[in-house]
């Protein structure tokens, strides 16, 4: 009898154990649907667009060239998106965009333009401004080293306008984690936090626990096409260095790197903003460096335009990634980092 009556009294805890929990949790969603009048969000089915229709979308190889942020590359893996506008209307204006995220759901790039590319035909092809209605439009988002090595894991699509919008992951996974502009109206019964609305849909643009380092800052004449005066040459004159993150780098993201000329006297003559698009042959180019592990990435800046009617004696390299900047000089006069003016030199944390 004493065995019996512990039993019971044992499956009776165990029951009430187990069930108290899921009571309080349906309590809690009674409270919420009552008191803030939502009902709960179904992550895995959004609120699409009937108008805006993503038809599939997958892995695919470009089938010619396609802009990437480094430069022109050929046949390189891509996310393809295949859309359809079916509204009312014969042709609409509608946007489509890629967010690239980790796997941890952090988003690590944002694409709000598909890229330029060529198609079957080696013709040129961008998104067009308005969306033919019945007609399938192919896009493709580059696969880059730099998303590969950031470890990605989903890539989300989302296609429409206004407040209408079709969304596809790759692959199909809960979109409750992951931040993009357009949630908010594919789950009308979801409102973002402070902290989510103040981060939704932005790339981060790096964090390093670490230093930068640059190396071999030099003039040569690039064997390959150069973007040099507004179209590709080959064999024209480039200054050219090697960048890269050394340390933890806690968040990947794109470098900037800089160029200022100066003259004799070490007045600021010239200025680039940013890298030049350059092949480093096998049908890859390269420009402003994405920057995801300690790599070397290398950096090109065409020689043309103002820089090719005189020769200046002075070039200095500017690099910043994750918080830091760091500089290098290349002076036939004995100029120094100290020496010149340059905006970002307060921003140095030592100069070489």
């Amino acid at each position: 009898m004493k065995t019996l009556l512990w039993t019971i009294v044992a499956g009776c805890w165990f029951m009430s154990s187990w069930i108290a929990p899921d009571l309080a949790m349906a309590q809690e969603t009674g409270r919420q649907g009552t008191e803030e009048g939502a009902s709960p969000v179904d992550w895995r089915n959004p609120k699409q667009s009937e108008e805006y229709v993503i038809r599939g979308v997958r892995r695919q190889n470009v089938p010619g060239f396609i802009k990437t942020k480094g430069g022109w590359e050929r046949q390189i893996k891509c996310v393809e998106a295949r859309l359809e506008y079916r509204g009312s209307q014969n042709a609409a204006s509608g946007n489509v965009r890629a967010y690239f995220y980790n796997r941890e759901g952090k988003l690590i790039d944002q694409v709000n333009k598909p890229p330029r590319r060529q198609d079957k035909d080696r013709k040129y092809v961008t998104v067009p401004d308005l969306f033919q209605k019945g007609k399938t439009v192919e896009v493709y988002y580059p696969i880059t080293d730099f998303h590969e090595a950031s470890g990605l894991a989903t890539v989300l699509i989302v296609f429409g306008s206004g407040e209408d919008f079709a969304v596809e992951a790759m692959p199909k996974t809960s979109l409750e984690p992951l931040a993009f502009e357009e949630k908010k109206h594919l789950f009308p019964g979801w409102t973002p936090d402070d902290s989510e609305e103040a981060g939704e849909g932005k790339a981060p643009s790096g964090a390093l626990s670490g230093e930068l380092e640059i190396r071999r800052l030099r003039e040569e004449k690039h064997q390959y096409d150069v973007n040099f005066d507004g179209r590709y040459r080959r064999g024209m004159p480039c200054l050219v260095a090697e960048v890269r993150a050394k340390g933890r780098i806690t968040s990947p993201g794109r470098g900037v790197v800089k160029l200022y000329v100066f003259d004799e006297t070490g007045k600021r003559v010239a200025f680039r903003r940013g890298p030049s698009s350059v092949s480093i042959g096998g049908g890859s180019y390269v420009g402003a460096p994405q920057i995801a592990d300690e790599s070397w990435h290398p950096v090109f800046f065409a020689l043309d335009g103002d820089l090719k009617e005189k020769k200046y004696p002075t070039h200095l390299l500017v690099f910043q990634f994750g918080g830091k900047t760091t500089a290098i000089v290349r002076s036939s006069a004995g100029a120094t980092v100290e020496s010149l003016d340059f905006p970002e030199k307060g921003a140095l944390e030592t100069a070489p």
